[in-house]
């Protein structure tokens, strides 16, 4: 049987705590896979703390650099990206940013951005415009694979980025952290791009695969949950951001585990909200108040993020201002959905694993994508579901 190890490491009233718990589980262990596993949780949530009162360095470290004076650039800025932007800002420690660069293919939002804090955030006309020479950490939060990659070929091929590789930083490191949803063998192939073109093997370019869970309403209350891939040295660089941005951070494993976890947390995500609206649309035909019957899953074995946070019928969501009750405006994407969707069903194509709920759930998704309503939030699977689309 194997050995799960949980490790949470916090710091309450001004001193690093740490606890460490081990719990055996019932888990059959292959003889190439070694017989523990440590998981490495950094988490704000379960503690009475300001994100400015947070850190994660140690009290000899706060007192020897009080200020890191962090430059930042943050490239996307739609639903997700504009609220983590802006609660790097606002959730910061004195001191810790100095300045974000910003870009985005909409020049509007990178405008009303720099609005709010015009002294603190710089517009990038062009992702070619970053000045690696003085950037320490690359915040990236895009739609699809395609934007990833053209943005770190775009960085590869910076002449500032390879004087960086020169080690004309001296110091400092210049650590990547994609937080989109991509495919897990683009994403360790991206790390291995930047590892190789460190000329001299200096360590002072390095990546992270950091997607979220949490959703647009997590991005805008700073509640997300990181599920980062890559060194554990370089997560602990970025970790007091990351804790800007959202409640949890916890550390999958090395080059691509990140985006391994999300997808398989979406996969599930998207077969959980075709449950949730079968089961309400059951409910609804056979006269029980949604409601009531809302309530009844959400104290039962039915409760979930879909039936709680994200409820797809418009009444029960009018209650707690979910995207069903505006029009399924606002919330996650079918467009995106479908993206993840086939990001995980062909994961599972290539490594032999059979995803027949995952793939049956793609294509009713798909199909309301494909009918004008990619849009809108997933949840309107249930208006599809009942025939109205």
């Amino acid at each position: 049987r194997g050995m799960l190890a949980w490790r949470t490491l916090v710091k309450c009233g001004g001193k690093r705590a740490s606890s460490f718990h081990t719990i055996s589980l019932p888990i059959p262990l292959n003889h190439q896979r070694q017989s523990s596993v440590e998981i490495r949780t950094i988490s704000k949530r379960q503690f009475s703390l300001t994100p400015r009162a947070f850190s994660t360095q140690n009290e000899d470290d706060d007192d020897e650099h009080p200020n890191r004076n962090l430059n930042i650039a943050f490239i996307g800025l739609g639903k997700m990206g504009t609220s983590m932007c802006l609660n790097l800002l606002n959730n910061s420690k004195p001191g810790l940013i100095s300045t974000i660069e910003v870009h985005d293919s909409d020049r509007k939002k990178m405008e009303s951005l720099q609005a709010l804090h015009p002294t603190k955030i710089e517009i990038l006309p062009e992702i070619r415009d970053i000045c690696t020479l003085k950037t320490d950490v690359i915040f990236t939060m895009l739609p699809n694979c395609a934007s990833v990659v053209e943005t770190v070929d775009h960085l590869l091929h910076n002449d500032e980025y390879i004087a960086v590789l020169k080690n004309e930083r001296f110091d400092n490191q210049l650590t990547v952290v994609d937080c989109s949803t991509i495919s897990p063998i683009i994403s360790r192939d991206l790390h291995k791009k930047i590892r190789d073109g460190q000329s001299h093997g200096l360590g002072r370019c390095e990546m992270l695969d950091a997607p979220v869970s949490g959703g647009v309403k997590g991005a805008a209350n700073g509640t997300l949950t990181f599920m980062v891939g890559g060194n554990a040295s370089t997560l602990s660089h970025v970790e007091d951001l990351l804790l800007c941005m959202g409640d949890n951070v916890i550390h999958c494993g090395d080059d691509g585990k990140g985006t391994v976890a999300k997808l398989c947390t979406n996969l599930a995500l998207a077969s959980q909200m075709m449950g949730i609206c079968e089961a309400m649309n059951l409910g609804n035909g056979l006269g029980i108040d949604p409601t009531i019957l809302a309530g009844v899953m959400n104290s039962s074995t039915a409760k979930c993020w879909s039936s709680e946070v994200c409820n797809p019928d418009p009444i029960v969501a009018a209650g707690v201002g979910g995207p069903a009750s505006l029009d399924y405006e606002g919330g996650f994407d079918i467009d995106l959905m479908v993206k993840d969707a086939d990001l995980a069903v062909g994961a599972g194509a290539a490594c032999d694993v059979s995803l027949p709920v995952g793939a049956l759930s793609k294509e009713l998704y798909r199909q309301v994508k494909n009918r004008g309503h990619g849009k809108k939030d997933f949840g309107i699977m249930m208006q599809f579901l009942r025939g109205k689309l």
